[in-house]
């Protein structure tokens, strides 16, 4: 066995930090299993010993005694739901936070094959529903348990006739669950998956919701949700019509033997073979093993559901990061900022390169510009220098480390990124700020701010950097945002900088504005920049066209102009009255 199969969480791992707790509240369901068995003696005691018998005295013992046990099981049951409710919480806490942490360790090609909201949907629903395993329902089992042995040596002690048409009345129970446990474990298992579907595509449906309005395609949406809806509603039905079934079969017996029970004994009384007490003492302990049988009925559903969430749980903790340190690997100093890719090659899927024997050197300081049509890789080079994919041939090498060399954390701590897509959480603006080195204090952050051309603007909002995002009527347009995230960038101070078509899609007073921030932050730092500003890429000092995965041509901007039939310089003719290279581009 493998450390990483070893160290794979279990149900029962869960489990053990909380024996102790688990014992101590099977005992208390013990105690309660006996207090529960009081009460039909004493009853017995009543009819025969003082109704029958005339033995007076024993009234004021039998009804202090019987109160004392009232007393004791309602403290026992008090204690026991604080209990319940305790370990409940703490062991869905635990499956949570162990399996946000594995998440988060997973590498990106598993997040592109699982959408956020099947994954949430896992995390936070089937987690919740695990919790069901601690429960004042399950807890009872263990005490349903005892008092049905004890039920069934008292009803063969009382009458083993009676008792025989008792335990065919359990049988009864048995031919039900199994009759229907199937179907609602399968319709159960088709709704988890049906609601997988059904979060993912509300979750991409909500992320494009601009697109949606931009096509007016709001009608076409809501008939696909609907359409979706009512695909997870009907599994939903077919369980719950089962379960319903199963529940009602179930309280049928319960009633059917309870009056076949009570003329039986009324036959025997007549007979002489039983007393009142006994038919009494005997009902009761009859309704203490098929009252245990109704709860099951309640209880299978809920364990079907456990059994179901359980398993699509640790499916997700079955998944291996695919991205891992290599044995031995080195935490590297604050990069210099040389770069080499050397006869890189990649292909996400097996026979279909993406990055085909790709290399370049760059030296520390320089900025890189990627262009080239979609598809091409220039996205995939920057995953690959940051060590979200590893490469499937050749290498790459920061100040001569390979990274496959290096602690994880060690190598991304030390790049800044800025996306097109411009990325804020529901936390302060400060803590936006802040995101990339937790340790900045409130004056760097204001620098970084200045520095991004959004200080001004920071600070008219209603609590100034204190300002909780999402939240307090905050209304900012994309430049402010991406302004924010440039600001982040620069307090994390990185050695390596990634700009994504981080001005694309802005006006020009944002546009300028990013800009200058922009050159502030990339002074003096290797840089590498996938843009279709013609602006941004004139300036660099590298400009690589990329086609189909390699390099077409790559040089200066001026070399690149003087090449007399050179793609790049076609490009920059054909749209430099744009200042932005087309979508083909």
């Amino acid at each position: 066995m493998t450390a990483a199969a070893e160290q794979r969480p279990t149900l029962a791992g869960f489990f053990r930090p909380y024996v102790g707790n688990l014992v101590a509240l099977m005992a208390l369901t013990v105690v309660l299993s006996v207090l529960a068995m009081l009460p039909p003696l004493l009853v017995r005691e009543v009819i025969d010993g003082v109704v029958t018998e005339g033995r007076h005295d024993l009234l004021t013992a039998l009804t202090v005694a019987m109160i004392a046990v009232h007393v004791a099981t309602a403290a026992c049951q008090y204690v026991q739901t604080r209990g319940i409710a305790y370990l409940g919480q703490r062991f869905v806490f635990d499956i949570r936070v162990t399996l946000f942490n594995h998440l988060l360790g997973l590498s990106l090609r598993f997040f592109g094959k699982n959408s956020a909201g099947k994954l949430v949907n896992r995390l936070m629903g089937d987690s919740g529903t695990v919790q069901q395993v601690i429960t004042g329902q399950t807890i009872t089992l263990v005490s349903d348990l005892a008092c049905a042995s004890f039920a069934i040596c008292a009803t063969f002690l009382l009458n083993w006739r009676m008792a025989l048409l008792l335990l065919l009345a359990v049988a009864g129970f048995v031919i039900n669950y199994r009759l229907t446990i199937r179907r609602i474990t399968r319709a159960t298992r088709g709704y988890s998956t049906a609601m997988d579907r059904l979060s993912g595509g509300i979750q991409n449906r909500l992320l494009a919701s601009v697109a949606v309005k931009s096509f007016g395609t709001e009608g076409r949406e809501q008939e696909t949700f609907q359409a979706a809806s009512l695909s997870s509603l009907a599994l939903s039905t077919e369980a719950a019509v089962a379960s319903t079934r199963f529940s009602m079969n179930s309280h049928l017996l319960q009633q059917v033997g309870r009056s076949v029970l009570y003329f039986a004994g009324c036959a025997f009384v007549l007979r002489d073979e039983m007393t009142y007490g006994d038919v009494v003492a005997f009902t009761s302990y009859a309704f203490q093993l098929l009252g245990p049988a109704v709860r099951f009925t309640e209880v299978v559903r809920m364990v079907q559901d456990v059994r179901i969430a359980v398993e699509r749980l640790f499916e997700l903790f079955r998944q291996r990061p695919e991205i891992t340190p290599r044995p031995g690997a080195v935490r590297p100093p604050r990069f210099a900022g040389d770069v080499s890719f050397q006869a890189v090659v990649f292909e996400y899927e097996p026979g279909t390169p993406v990055i085909r024997n790709f290399s370049l050197d760059v030296r520390r300081g320089q900025r890189v510009a990627l262009i080239g049509p979609t598809g091409c890789g220039k996205s995939t080079l920057l995953n690959l220098l940051m060590r979200f994919y590893d490469v499937g041939d050749g290498a790459i090498r920061i100040d001569g480390h390979d990274v496959r060399d290096l602690e994880l954390d060690a190598l991304r701590r030390q790049f800044g990124i800025v996306l097109q897509e411009p990325l804020l959480f529901d936390v302060s603006v400060a803590e936006n700020i802040r995101y990339g080195r937790a340790d900045a204090t409130r004056a760097e952050i204001e620098a970084a701010a200045k520095a991004a051309e959004i200080h001004d603007f920071i600070s008219r909002l209603p609590q100034g950097y204190d300002t909780v995002l999402g939240s307090e009527g905050v209304d900012m347009s994309v430049g402010q945002r991406q302004r924010i995230t440039i600001a982040r960038a620069i307090a994390a101070d990185p050695a390596i900088l990634i700009m994504d078509e981080a001005t694309s899609a802005l006006d020009s007073e944002s546009e300028a504005a990013i800009q200058r921030a922009m050159e502030r932050m990339l002074k003096g730092r290797t840089s590498f920049i996938v843009a279709h500003r013609l602006s941004t890429i004139r300036g660099a000092d590298i400009i690589v066209l990329l086609e189909h995965g390699q390099i077409r041509e790559m040089g200066r901007h001026d070399e690149l102009m003087a090449l007399p039939n050179g793609g790049y310089r076609e490009l920059y003719e054909k749209f430099m009255g744009k200042g932005v290279i087309g979508g083909e581009a």
